[in-house]
């Protein structure tokens, strides 16, 4: 079948596939109209496609693993979060009882469980007096724009990432009003604003550097980082450098020209970087030229060898005050956790909080008279300052317990094997230990310097089940490097043991006495 669509012209004459079909047929945006109706209707009467594709437009994810009950992904442009942004996601959460929980994900937001579409209206309603919103977080939409956890504290800061994490998202989303420019690309794409010297952004599909241009602080961008099923590859620098005004600019000319001329036939094949891949990196520099106008070289921005840790407390930019990163093992919040978050936040510091990448949580604005209290908080049992060193690089996707995709229980294999190898073994430093249950790498395991992807294999008594493909190597900073296949298909079941090995003969770990 091919589209042709007045308001989508880039379809016209193109080969889709069944999912393209349905996005031409109706918008996913078109459905913010409806949503009032969804929840009168119940799930069981709404319209199978909308109820399974097209709410993820407002980041409402239907859960085949536990129906009627939605996952709802928010918007959390640069991690930022107030005490009172937390208690409404808390009042959310908590409605729910034992169905409803909160994860931290890889994008520096969060996902909520156990929603129910009745109550879809008010909330949206609820996150909107809070400035938060769940518009365009899922699907073939611009995620979550990400950016530096320390923007505005950062004493190595070179920019603020926070003006323009929140001027992409407004821009790649009509201020959260939905974006029919972004709503129906080839599929996800995936924005970051980078602020100082550290380099963990690369697996994103456009990524701004700071870097100084005769005098002017500007961004070098670099495109199509790729993490999935077909491919995993760190992004590639445009060699482009553009003035702060220029950054939604830049992206519209990427973005567009990827949406128009990229795969919607072969899904699998859909992802920006494959389509770089296919035209090359020179022909699409010249392709972004004649939509942007002529380009400025890249200086190149400068890198520290390995990202920072932000565990424990340390001082801000800001004489006098401190920031505390606390570690939430695999990302996982109860509604009570945020709102001891949010109190715990105006306690001790300015009513702040900061999501990072591997799902922990940052406390702003501490004076020095206030440390002292939040070290006896009784909060820092359960999220302590200083975690084991295996724990403390533990990153983990949702897993089987909520995805249908998931061919692992992740966060619970993950977080008792963290908490039994910290128990058994001495670890140099911190390591990064990346979860993820099915090759879609939602849990980024090829930057793990281990990485652990979902698959199965066959237990000790032969029966297939639950298992895991090792990778080892993978690494962020001046010379970033992806994981390689280190052993296929480990049962579940032994994967504490392998890890084991792997710490001790590669990692320096050495047994507990």
């Amino acid at each position: 079948m091919t589209a042709s669509s007045p308001s989508k012209p880039y379809l016209d004459g193109k080969k889709l596939n069944k999912i393209e079909q349905k996005k031409a047929d109706k918008d996913g945006l078109l459905i913010g109209t409806e949503i009032d109706q969804f929840a009168e209707l119940g799930w069981e009467k709404v319209d199978e496609t909308d109820l399974q594709l097209r709410l993820k437009w407002y980041g409402m994810f239907w859960r085949p693993k536990t129906p009627g009950k939605f996952m709802l992904r928010l918007r959390v442009p640069n991690g930022v979060l107030s005490s009172q942004q937390l208690r409404v996601v808390a009042s959310i959460v908590e409605r729910y009882g034992e169905n409803g929980s909160c994860d931290i994900t890889t994008r520096q937001n969060l996902q909520l469980r156990g929603v129910l579409l009745g109550d879809f209206p008010e909330i949206l309603k609820r996150l909107k007096e809070v400035g938060l919103s769940s518009i365009q977080s899922g699907f073939d939409n611009p995620r979550n724009v990400t950016g530096n956890p320390l923007a505005g504290i950062d004493p190595q800061e070179i920019v603020d990432t926070r003006p323009y994490t929140t001027e992409l998202q407004n821009f790649l989303t009509n201020n959260c009003a939905g974006n029919p420019e972004f709503s129906n690309l080839p599929r996800k794409w995936n924005t970051a604003v980078a602020g100082s010297k550290d380099n963990f952004l690369l697996h994103n599909d456009i990524i701004f550097h700071p870097v100084e241009h005769n005098g002017v602080m500007g961004f070098g961008v670099w495109i199509a980082g790729i993490l999935s099923s077909q491919l995993n590859a760190y992004a590639l620098p445009l060699n482009a450098w553009v003035k702060p005004d220029q950054i939604c600019d830049m992206t519209a000319a990427v973005i567009k020209i990827w949406r128009d001329n990229g795969e919607r036939d072969k899904r699998p094949k859909g992802r920006f970087r494959l389509y770089l891949d296919e035209v090359g990196l020179d022909a699409f520099r010249a392709m972004v030229e004649e939509r942007f106008g002529p380009l400025i070289p890249d200086p190149g921005s400068v890198f520290n060898t390995e990202p920072r840790s932000h565990y424990g407390i340390h001082p801000q930019k800001q004489e006098g005050l401190s920031f505390a990163g606390l570690h939430i093992p695999v990302g996982r919040l109860t509604a009570q956790d945020l709102h001891d978050f949010a109190t715990v936040s105006l306690q001790y510091g300015s009513g702040e909080i900061r999501l990072t990448e591997d799902q922990n949580v940052i406390l702003v604005g501490l004076t020095n008279d206030t440390i002292d209290g939040l070290k006896e908080d009784p909060l820092l049992l359960r999220f302590p300052l200083e975690p084991g060193s295996i724990a403390a690089g533990t990153v983990s996707c949702t897993g089987s317990t909520y995805c249908s995709f998931a061919l692992t229980n992740t966060k619970d294999q993950a977080l008792k094997a963290a908490k039994e190898l910290d128990a058994e073994l001495n670890l140099p430093e911190e390591l990064k230990i990346h979860w993820t249950g099915c090759p879609n790498t939602c849990g980024q395991a090829y930057m793990g310097a281990i990485g652990l992807t979902g698959t199965k294999a066959k237990n000790s008594n032969g029966v297939m089940g639950e298992g895991y493909t090792i990778t080892i190597g993978g690494s962020q900073g001046a010379n970033p490097t992806l994981g390689e296949l280190h052993q296929k298909a480990v049962p579940a079941e032994e994967i504490k043991s392998v890890l084991k090995n792997v710490l001790i003969e590669q990692f320096g770990a050495t047994a507990k006495t």
